[in-house]
């Protein structure tokens, strides 16, 4: 139910807040109390019920509170931010995009089975994570091989969000619905995927589920 060391620590803070109740001061005590809920909503890590199939794609990132949600679907190619990692010279690519609330579970997840080939840490700035600067922001790119292509997963990093989190290396295989990483407090995912065997089944606005709400199918 919680990302692993959670309740070890929300356990430690758990003690230390009863001490100022003990000696009466319960303003402290609920301050405490309120950092302590929020901690254990912002780490929690409920289990996800991954879909089956061929050729699906699943949702790396929730988007459900408040904000959350898919606000960009979009055509790349190889000249856009990092896309150069993903696709070769002439090809395009589809670029789903994820903005998550601070609300929202936090936990990446694999859109794909296949193989870890690549990741890509870029340095930067924690503005908001909006679409006009988000070659400015902090991010972090996994590239997934599959019998389908090159499926690649970005972690974007924005102004309440400043730790991106990776699970998964080079080498690595992982099956869809598995951890890939988190970005503690939320920001944005953007999902890409090859444009010349994809079918989308998600529109702008909609709210995902990551691990299981279908963005796509592919073919081979």
């Amino acid at each position: 139910m919680f990302v692993k060391g959670t309740v070890k620590k929300a356990s430690i803070l758990l003690t230390i807040s009863i001490l100022p109740f003990l000696f009466g001061y319960l303003i402290i005590t609920f301050v405490l109390f309120s950092i302590i809920a929020f901690f254990m909503q912002f780490f929690r890590d409920p289990k996800r019920k991954v879909p089956t199939g061929k050729g699906i794609i699943v949702a790396p990132a929730d988007g459900k509170i408040l904000t959350g949600k898919i606000d960009r679907i979009s055509t790349v190619d190889h000249e856009d931010d990092l896309m150069d990692q993903l696709l070769e010279k002439g090809e395009k690519g589809i670029l789903i995009s994820t903005f998550m609330s601070p609300f929202d579970v936090h936990v990446n997840r694999a859109p794909v089975s296949g193989k870890i080939i690549n990741t890509k840490y870029c340095p930067g700035k924690f503005k908001v994570a909006r679409k006009s600067i988000l070659a400015e922001n902090e991010k972090n790119l996994i590239v997934i091989d599959t019998e389908y292509g090159k499926i690649g997963v970005i972690q974007i990093a924005g102004f309440v969000a400043r730790r991106i989190v990776q699970y998964v290396n080079i080498g690595d295989e992982v099956e869809i619905g598995d951890k890939l990483g988190m970005i503690k407090f939320g920001s944005r995912v953007d999902l890409i995927l090859p444009e010349k065997n994809c079918e989308i089944m998600v529109k702008v606005n909609q709210r995902p589920k990551a691990g299981e709400t279908i963005m796509a199918k592919l073919h081979k």
